[in-house]
């Protein structure tokens, strides 16, 4: 009998404590895993705690979802019942990280809120979600989230092959800044905002680079009507649904022939007033002797 005592014991014990909420319920599923939370046992019933109830998710890149998790305690004697949680748009969503809405005394429960950045305009945001609940106090909490969405550099790079390139919002970089446009001016608006720096983030080479120089004029005009396959450079003919015409492209070309002669007669001037410091220095050190 004495030993059937002690065996039930754990068991008697385990029970009191999940019934006064001093351990998670075995079928919250996970919900209640957190460390508990100080219970004001002077104020009666649920009472709804939110450590931090608001989130800045600062830049946000188009094209994604940012998350972030508020934690969702009950500091009152009753159990805390959630009813609700209420985005303030269709581009927010509120979710409980279990479908248990109930939190018992003591516990916390986490609320994962995701904002969906896609076809979304760059600018600033600011949301909201309402969560509804039987606390005696604070009944309507509210947790906010904000940040900026801002271009996705990594979806635009991914697009720079596609037909899609001098289509739609694409077009109005890509197309509508060139237009009427040939030469110098022409480069400066479909050329440069792939071409340049890479402290600037700009995924082609520069036209001063060698990757740039060491092609001929044959070999630019094939580059940019027909671009270069399974890289980012796209094909900018008319025939290859482009947007530039064979009288745009030789304006291209020639303004590139134009830059490369001068920086050829640049190097040749640099390596001829080299060539001249270095003999004047020898013919001081000879005179000195």
């Amino acid at each position: 009998m004495k030993s059937r005592i002690l065996y039930a014991l754990p068991a008697l014990l385990f029970a009191a404590f999940v019934a006064y909420g001093l351990l998670p319920s075995p079928q919250a599923g996970g919900l209640h895993a957190a460390s508990p939370v100080p219970v004001d046992t002077t104020k009666k019933g649920a009472q709804i705690k939110i450590a931090e109830d608001s989130y800045d998710f600062h830049d946000i890149e188009q094209g994604t979802k940012a998350e972030h998790i508020f934690l969702i305690s009950n500091v009152g004697t009753d159990t805390l019942v959630i009813t609700s949680t209420r985005p303030s748009c269709g581009c927010t969503a509120a979710v409980l990280d279990a479908k248990e809405n109930k939190i018992p005394p003591g516990a916390t429960s986490r609320l994962k809120v995701t904002f969906d950045a896609n076809n979304k305009p760059e600018g600033p945001i600011q949301k909201s979600v309402t969560i509804t609940s039987n606390s005696k106090e604070n009944a309507d909490a509210m947790v906010r989230i904000q940040g900026r969405v801002v271009k996705s550099k990594l979806a635009h790079k991914t697009m720079m092959h596609l037909d899609g390139i001098f289509q739609g919002d694409c077009a109005k970089c890509h197309v509508d800044k060139g237009k009427g446009e040939l030469g110098a001016r022409l480069f400066e608006a479909d050329c440069a905002i792939c071409h340049g720096s890479k402290a600037d983030d700009k995924p082609g080479p520069e036209l001063a680079s060698e990757a740039m120089l060491k092609h001929t004029p044959k070999q630019w005009e094939h580059i940019i009507a027909d671009g270069i396959p399974n890289s980012a450079m796209p094909a900018f003919h008319i025939r290859n649904k482009g947007p530039l015409s064979d009288e745009e492209i030789a304006s291209l070309v020639e303004y590139m022939g134009a830059f490369k002669k001068e920086a050829e007669r640049n190097n040749m001037l640099k390596s001829t007033t080299g060539s001249t410091s270095t003999g004047s220095a020898a013919n001081k050190t000879t005179a000195k002797r």
